[in-house]
């Protein structure tokens, strides 16, 4: 059996008064239907299967599994990890920007989650699938720590296209180099910001991905995080590569997965602590001297294709991925998730779709094989 490192605090029993709903909200989602109109309409332009406003560009499409643990400490068998068990899924290794760039942007990756076969009472919306989906990004932090500002940054998003790629070529270290500072110092100033030198790309695969927003873990909240594990991986963490090539990550990630097997472990961090591991403020990073990263299931991905057209077709223009797509036991928490709600909702009528193509949750893994 898998050994589980043991909290010191008790978690929190997840309680309605953690959540500060947002008065705005109608106005809110009017500026945001604008907002992802306009990404969608400019990303639309760039590809003939594009059906996003962020997250467009995918590096890796991969089938694998995920190995449950089995006999779970109380606190953390908890919704879909109840039970030891293995389960097919999908993961969509992408791009955050709502447009295709070239991989020399140091633009934030993102790891979508596909579970398939997962039971439980359904959050909205997703009544009819058997899936659970978990969203990430490789920085601990997220930049918006309310519904306001990260409108604010959607439309800089929206608008930032229109002002020429090498404009956005110098945009995104900086970007970057915010996202790694605000992990250690929350209030940064952009003067400080713009001093630091560009970071270099790394691969994608050596990358740890968090999902920076708290969800509920059944009677419990936490953040979770999928963390490389096999040497093989471990071993391309900090490791340049080269994106002069228009496709340099999605090359990376092909070519590893010709030959290698690659494991992950999917490890959740419980809150003990409302004042020190907030709901609301999702740029507050959660001590883990507070509360560390405990794993609870095992995801393995054998050598296959990593990306091709096909597997495009399949997953990028076919699946939706959506935080707010699941069971009950793991739903969003905190103001920038409830905004993220609205505008995914916004995102599945507005996508830009060819008559040919069809939007399904998935069954099995067969179309990938």
């Amino acid at each position: 059996m898998q050994q589980i490192a043991q909290l010191e605090a008790k978690p929190l029993i997840y309680q309605p008064s953690y959540e500060v709903l947002e008065r705005s909200a109608i106005n809110q989602r009017q500026h945001l239907q604008y907002t992802l109109q306009k990404i969608s309409d400019i990303a639309a332009g760039q590809s003939a299967h594009n059906a996003r406003s962020v997250h467009v560009k995918s590096h890796g499409l991969i089938a694998a599994e995920i190995e449950i643990f089995d006999q779970l400490p109380a606190s953390l068998a908890q919704g879909i990890f109840a039970q030891g068990k293995t389960l097919p899924l999908v993961m969509r290794f992408s791009t955050v920007p709502g447009d295709i760039l070239h991989d020399k942007p140091c633009t934030p990756r993102s790891l979508a989650i596909k579970i398939l076969g997962v039971s439980g009472d359904r959050l909205p919306g997703s009544e009819e699938a058997t899936t659970q989906d978990f969203l990430m990004v490789n920085g601990a932090s997220f930049l918006s720590s309310s519904v306001q500002m990260f409108l604010s940054n959607l439309k800089q998003i929206a608008c930032t296209p229109q002002t020429g790629t090498e404009f956005r070529h110098f945009l995104s270290p900086i970007f970057r180099a915010t996202a790694k500072l605000v992990e250690s110092v929350k209030h940064v100033q952009l003067s400080r910001v713009k001093r630091l030198p560009p970071p270099q790309e790394t691969n994608i695969l050596g990358e740890t991905y968090y999902s920076q927003d708290p969800i509920l873990y059944g009677r419990h909240m936490a953040k979770i995080a999928c963390v490389p594990v096999a040497p093989a991986l471990t071993a391309l963490t900090g490791l340049p590569v080269n994106v002069f090539a228009t496709d340099g990550l999605r090359k990376c990630m092909v070519d590893y997965f010709t030959a290698h097997t690659a494991v992950w472990e999917l490890r959740v961090q419980l809150c003990t602590d409302i004042e020190k591991m907030p709901i609301e403020d999702a740029t507050v990073i959660w001590p883990q001297a507070s509360s560390p990263y405990i794993p609870v299931a095992r995801i393995t991905a054998k050598p296959q294709i990593a990306w091709s057209p096909y597997r495009s077709q399949i997953v990028d223009a076919g699946m939706i991925f959506s935080p707010w797509h699941g069971i009950q036991s793991h739903r969003p928490l905190g103001s920038v998730m409830r905004l993220r709600k609205m505008s995914y909702e916004m995102a599945k009528h507005q996508r830009h779709l060819p008559d040919t193509v069809q939007m399904r949750e998935p069954q099995n893994l067969d179309d990938l094989c």
